[in-house]
């Protein structure tokens, strides 16, 4: 199985967050023989920017196997068509607050690249992405 994983999964990971790393290292221990991991262009430049030292934010990657995955034109579409159909929506009921495109093409890339998506953020993608399998790390 293939598994995206979202930025804030990676920096609970990466980053000693209080209350969500232990549960996102299980998570990814318990599959990382058997599974693959992937973060596509978006979350990899998000997390990258929580490090000073590149190098380190590497080796930190590939000590839990996560690969990059580029993102594929078709992806991005996907993004930009549902991300253009939720702000129409949204703001057609007064709710002008959405999701940046960037949480989109995270998603898009998830449904196109692996099996699961692996986030904290389920809100907007169970709205949006319904067919997108959705994993949080504190409830598996």
């Amino acid at each position: 199985m293939t598994y995206a994983i979202d930025t804030n999964v990676i920096f609970d990971i990466l980053l000693d967050v209080p209350d969500y790393s232990q549960a996102a290292i299980d998570f990814l221990s318990k599959r990382m023989e058997r599974d693959s991991f992937v973060a596509c262009d978006v979350v990899w430049a998000e997390a990258s920017a929580g490090f000073s030292d590149k190098e380190e934010f590497r080796r930190r990657m590939a000590d839990f196997r996560i690969s990059f995955s580029p993102m594929p034109e078709s992806a991005s579409i996907r993004a930009g068509t549902i991300w253009k159909m939720a702000r129409r929506e949204l703001i057609a009921a007064g709710k002008p607050r959405i999701a940046v495109v960037p949480d989109f093409l995270v998603a898009a890339h998830a449904m196109e690249c692996a099996d699961a998506l692996i986030s904290r953020d389920r809100g907007f993608l169970r709205t949006w992405f319904s067919r997108l399998k959705v994993i949080d790390p504190m409830d598996a």
